[in-house]
C-alpha cells in the first residue's frame, strides 16, 4: 500500500471521506455530498492529506504552528483536525468572513486573525509575511500549490467515486484553490475518455468556496494541470443561490454556503 493510500485510509477513520453519492432525479447527474465529512465540507480532505502528509516526512514539526490563508472551509477543517492531532494552528481570512465561521475556528481551539476587504488575496500576503519574519515558528500548508491538496481526491474522492459508477462522461467541479479539480480530473482521465468542466464564480459574484484563479498570482495547481480541463464556465452569485434552494426544496440537500456537495 503506498503512503498516500495510507492517509486516504486514515481519513476515513476519523471521519473524512466515503461521503454518499447521490443521484439526482432521474437527470443522470450525480453529486458527492461532502457535507458527510467530519466537518461539513470537501475541504476536509484536502486539510487532512496536507496535515498528515506533512507530520509524516517530517515537513511540520509538532512544536510549530501551523498558518493558511482561508475563505472558510478549509481554515474549519485545518483548525478541526489541527483539534484532533493537538496541533497549534493560525487561521488568517477576510475580514468580510462571516461571524459564524470566526466563531467557529475559535471553538477550536485556532487563532483566528481577520485582513481588510472581502478577499483572500490579503490574506495569502499576510501569511507570506509570517512565513518571511518567523520561518521557525509557523508551517504554511499553501493549499493553492500543495500537491496535497490534489492528491486527496486522487487517492480518496476520485476511487470512491468510480467505485460506485460504472462510467463517467462529464465531471463537473467548482474551482477554488484548483486542488478537487485536479485531482480528480488526474484520475479519471487515466480511466475514461471524459469531459472536465471548473466552475468560476461570475465578475463581481461572491460564492463561498469559489474564486477565480486566473486573476490571482496563487494558482499554481491549475497552472500545472490545466491542460487535464478541457473548458471552464462562470455562474452568478443569484444563479448558483437559486440553485442550491432548488436542491433543497426537491431534494432535501444542503448544498449551502458552508457545505458542499
Amino acid at each position: 500500500m503506498s503512503l498516500f493510500n495510507e492517509i486516504a485510509m486514515e481519513s476515513n477513520k476519523i471521519g473524512i471521506g466515503n461521503t454518499p453519492l447521490f443521484k439526482i432525479g432521474e437527470t443522470g447527474i450525480y453529486s458527492k455530498l461532502e457535507y458527510y465529512n467530519r466537518f461539513r465540507s470537501i475541504k476536509d480532505r484536502a486539510a487532512f492529506f496536507m496535515i498528515d502528509y506533512a507530520l509524516k516526512s517530517g515537513e511540520l514539526r509538532s512544536d510549530q504552528t501551523i498558518i493558511e490563508a482561508s475563505s472558510g472551509n478549509t481554515g474549519i477543517a485545518i483548525a478541526g483536525i489541527s483539534s484532533i492531532l493537538n496541533l497549534k494552528n493560525e487561521i488568517v481570512i477576510p475580514e468580510s468572513a462571516p461571524d459564524a465561521t470566526k466563531k467557529l475556528l475559535s471553538s477550536f481551539g485556532s487563532r483566528v486573525v481577520t485582513t481588510p476587504g472581502n478577499s483572500t488575496e490579503n490574506s495569502i500576503n499576510y501569511v507570506e509575511d509570517m512565513i518571511e519574519k518567523y520561518p521557525e515558528k509557523y508551517y504554511r500548508l499553501s493549499q493553492h500549490a500543495n500537491i496535497m491538496n490534489s492528491n486527496a481526491h486522487y487517492y480518496g474522492t476520485g476511487p470512491e467515486i468510480n467505485e460506485k459508477l460504472e462510467h463517467i462522461d462529464n465531471l463537473v467541479v467548482g474551482v477554488g484553490t484548483g486542488g478537487t479539480i485536479t485531482g480528480l480530473a488526474r484520475y479519471f482521465k487515466e480511466k475514461y475518455n471524459i469531459n472536465v468542466t471548473g466552475v468560476l464564480p461570475a465578475e463581481g459574484s461572491r460564492i463561498v468556496g469559489l474564486r477565480n484563479p486566473f486573476k490571482s498570482n496563487h494558482r499554481v495547481l491549475l497552472d500545472t494541470y490545466k491542460s487535464l480541463i478541457d473548458n471552464f464556465v462562470t455562474v452568478s452569485e443569484d444563479d448558483a443561490y437559486e440553485g442550491v434552494r432548488q436542491l433543497k426544496a426537491k431534494y432535501n440537500l444542503l448544498c449551502w454556503p458552508f457545505v458542499g456537495c
